[in-house]
């Protein structure tokens, strides 16, 4: 027996060769009474490029760097450099967050001053508190600085694919609702419109949601559930064509008939006839 797992890395995918230097971190727990002045002194003691990855935890904060304001909330992180940053202070009854000091290439630091967002994991806040006691015991250097890229890519990538998950998740759902709604309203006469209207969303937001989650239009959809009724209708029931396509609420049996062919590639007529046949 041979069993084997691998990839091979494609050439085709851009190389971004980020290697931070880290100079300093800190976990910090502070109450609303918390503000920190940043002195030319303690700016002078690291690099004059060094960036500040900083990433809140619980609560939220404020930080006013390079002239900006930034707030900063739960789950959220946010890269800056640290000559810019001026203050911060807690906006809340607690403030948590992770802030590391490094240095990087600048042409791999496209994302400074951009707030990003991520579901923080049990495996992100394990990996930092092994990165902290690393530092504080005196760890070798490449080993806090691949302990600490290991914590951003969690953060930066893996934590935020469960958020896009979550977020495609709650779309799908969405369009369910929609399309379990239309599918009630089968026997009225449904538009678009009040489709939109009765989820307090606009027509063409809507007709957004049925091309990415089902690659149809909102009235492809309506007329599609309606067509599949109709086709029902004719094979379980004895209602004239005519009757079936008022009910269905078409504005005549020629336009039932129309759709319905488009559909089934075939009339109607026909495919109630070749039921009968085949009884």
């Amino acid at each position: 027996m041979y069993h084997s797992e691998a990839f091979f890395a494609e050439n085709s995918v851009k190389l971004i060769t980020f290697t931070p230097i880290v100079s300093s971190a800190f976990k910090i727990l502070a109450d609303s009474s918390y503000i920190h002045i940043c002195e030319y002194e303690e700016k002078t003691v690291h690099p004059e490029k060094t960036t500040a990855f900083i990433r809140c935890t619980a609560g939220s904060g404020e930080i006013y760097a390079g002239g900006k304001r930034f707030v900063l909330n739960e789950n959220e992180y946010i890269m800056l450099r640290f000559s810019d940053i001026e203050k911060y202070k807690s906006i809340s009854n607690l403030w948590g967050y992770e802030w590391v000091n490094f240095e990087a290439d600048d042409r791999t630091l496209c994302d400074l001053n951009k707030i990003g967002i991520s579901q923080r994991s049990n495996e992100e806040a394990l990996q930092f508190d092994k990165f902290i006691e690393a530092g504080k015991s005196g760890a070798e250097r490449n080993y806090l600085n691949a302990l600490f890229l290991n914590y951003f890519y969690m953060v930066t990538i893996e934590n935020k694919k469960s958020i896009e998950k979550t977020a495609s998740a709650k779309k799908i759902k969405f369009a369910d609702e929609i399309c379990s709604f239309i599918e009630q309203k089968i026997y009225e006469k449904i538009t678009v419109t009040d489709a939109a209207l009765f989820f307090n969303i606009s027509p063409r937001r809507l007709h957004q949601i049925f091309a990415k989650e089902l690659g149809i239009s909102p009235k492809q959809y309506i007329v599609k559930k309606k067509m599949e009724e109709g086709y029902r209708l004719l094979v379980q029931t004895t209602y004239p064509i005519n009757k079936i396509s008022e009910v269905l609420c078409f504005s005549s049996a020629y336009h039932f008939s129309n759709e319905f062919k488009k559909l089934f590639k075939q009339t109607p007529t026909q495919v109630r006839n070749m039921e009968k046949a085949d009884l």
